[in-house]
């Protein structure tokens, strides 16, 4: 039996994300639409890698279904991210790369480089020929710019390690697209399967349609959340976006209440989510170019 697996997925743990001078929420995933969405795709595992915490991935495997869910780690390393699966608790962000997957073999999980060459994400980049990692993730369904990936597979393809697909889904809609096959269908049976390097990947990129929807997903999560802050309604629940939010300065409030605002009016939030896609792109093939060459030469 030939299993699926998605080995890169958030929730509303992961924390906040950076764009220039803009903070806001990485993913707003419960982990059980996480966990729903894996079974409604036909999944048979499905890892729950949240940012420096295996909280969410936690609450997901409590959910009873039937996908298997693996909990895992996006750990921010000195060196980059570093993708911990089959974990057991979280480990601390700001080791070094070695240090990382150290901590991660010693509980026994494995040990992924998550889109090595991207150019908007902290990677391992060229210091995943020094590591001792168990695999490369060749495929991430939400870097749509296709030269991340496309360096992956170039460079990474005579590793001497398993090789990964995952959808990187910040949303629910986008768990799947991307996964990894493996003979079985249990966790222990993946886990197996890549530390023997007897693993493929699988997918479709995320579609511009799901990227314009997680947009505007974020940016209404963030507007309850501020009108919530501001008229004292409820309490903070436990996620750090929300208490970052509620501990905020009243007028950091109310100006990102109005930016929220004017980001859910037609059309901004397309605009918006078509130049940051171009903006992506353009960076990728920059960096694509710089590297592909001594590896393969010319883009197929």
């Amino acid at each position: 039996m030939v299993g699926k697996a998605d080995l890169h997925t958030h929730t509303k743990y992961s924390g906040m994300s950076k764009i220039r001078f803009m903070r806001f929420p990485d993913a707003v995933s419960e982990p059980a639409d996480v966990v729903r969405a894996a079974e409604r795709r036909g999944l048979d595992v499905v890892c729950v890698t949240d940012h420096d915490t295996t909280e969410g991935a936690l609450k997901a495997a409590r959910v009873r279904a039937d996908v298997e869910v693996v909990v895992g780690e996006e750990v921010s390393s000195a060196g980059g991210e570093i993708l911990g699966l089959f974990v057991t608790e979280a480990i601390p962000r700001g080791l070094s790369p070695e240090e990382t997957i150290d901590r991660i073999h010693e509980m026994g999980g494995v040990a992924v480089a998550p889109h090595p060459f991207s150019s908007h994400c902290s990677s391992v980049e060229e210091r995943l020929f020094e590591l001792k990692l168990d695999a490369v993730e060749m495929f991430n369904a939400f870097h749509r710019d296709g030269y991340a990936n496309d360096l992956a597979q170039r460079i990474c393809r005579h590793l001497p390690v398993a090789r990964t697909g995952g959808s990187d889904a910040h949303a629910p809609m986008m768990v799947g697209d991307g996964y990894t096959t493996f003979d079985g269908a249990t966790g222990e049976e993946l886990r197996k399967a890549l530390l023997n390097r007897e693993t493929s990947y699988g997918g479709e990129s995320t579609t511009f349609r799901d990227f314009v929807w997680l947009t505007t997903l974020i940016t209404a999560s963030l507007q309850r959340t501020l009108v919530a802050s501001l008229v004292g309604s409820g309490v903070p629940d436990d996620t750090m976006c929300t208490k970052e939010i509620f501990a905020a300065r009243r007028i950091s409030r109310v100006l990102g209440l109005l930016g929220t605002i004017v980001f859910l009016a037609p059309p901004v939030a397309f605009t918006a989510s078509v130049i940051g896609d171009r903006l992506h792109k353009s960076r990728s093939k920059v960096r694509w170019k710089e590297l592909a060459e001594p590896f393969g030469g010319a883009r197929s």
